[in-house]
């Protein structure tokens, strides 16, 4: 049995640090793997995340048929595949037209929808998740440093942010509706 093989079974027992571990070893491989096939380094890394959360949660069902490697790579490459997909499917932007001196009252008021929306959004993190976002995006800050802040491990830090920007996502997807 390989290494990475005896570390899905420690994950699968329950040992937090084996995830870590396999973190530490497929990373880099796979966000360069996920950026050949999405030429974004922010989807590769959220891509590869996707991954790690899904093996995470599926690890009781974990049977070594083949190579964690090949098995590992074959989660990344479905995720990219179906965020090209997605990506096929949305609207193409078209460029707005200047805006007038004044904007209509239908204008001003949905623009205060979609602040709303964006608030109510933010507002239904908890306050741990609100800390997360706002250290990364506000504060410049790296998730190793948000991690010994808030007693996580990087990994945890990382995990969190992903799902974060998966849940502001739809609930921006779900305002455009």
């Amino acid at each position: 049995m390989g290494e990475d093989q005896k570390l899905m079974e420690l994950l699968k027992a329950g040992d937090p640090h084996a995830l870590e571990q396999l973190i530490g070893r497929w990373r880099g491989r796979a966000e360069s793997y996920a950026m050949g096939i999405l030429h974004d380094r922010q989807a590769a890394e959220d891509a590869v995340m996707e991954a790690f959360a899904r093996i995470y949660a599926s690890r009781s069902r974990y049977e070594p048929k083949c190579a964690f490697g090949t098995w590992f790579l074959t989660v990344v490459r479905r995720i990219c595949i179906d965020e090209l997909r997605k990506a096929e499917h949305q609207p193409v932007p078209v460029p707005e037209l200047p805006d007038s001196e004044t904007d209509s009252a239908e204008t001003e008021a949905l623009r205060r929808m979609e602040r709303k929306e964006r608030i109510r959004t933010l507002a239904g993190l908890d306050e741990t998740d609100r800390r997360i976002l706002l250290g990364v995006s506000l504060e410049g800050k790296t998730t190793r440093q948000l991690a010994g802040e808030l007693s996580q491990t990087d990994v945890q830090i990382r995990v969190r942010l992903h799902r974060i920007r998966k849940k502001l996502r739809k609930g921006a997807d779900s305002a455009d509706e």
